[in-house]
């Protein structure tokens, strides 16, 4: 039964840790633009793959700014019921 509740536990919480991650590199950025900042990012389909990533806060700010306006595009094409 500790065991369940321990695999439950670490589950809810992985989401929250990502979420920290991604806004702890979005205050990094705030400093100099021209900064090199170095991502590890997990490949999907492998445990132990991981790629590293290095770009200037700039280059990560226009990254995060064309992921979010994908997003948008994205969900903005997306059928709503009663439309």
């Amino acid at each position: 039964m500790r065991k369940i509740i321990a695999v439950a536990l670490a589950v809810s919480l992985a989401p929250t840790a990502a979420l920290a991650n991604d806004k702890r590199d979005q205050s990094a950025d705030m400093g100099d633009s021209n900064r090199v900042i170095c991502k590890k990012l997990e490949l999907t389909g492998s445990r132990l793959a991981v790629k590293k990533d290095c770009r200037t806060a700039a280059e990560w700010a226009d990254v995060r700014r064309q992921q979010q306006d994908t997003t948008s595009r994205i969900q903005s094409a997306i059928p709503r019921p009663g439309e």
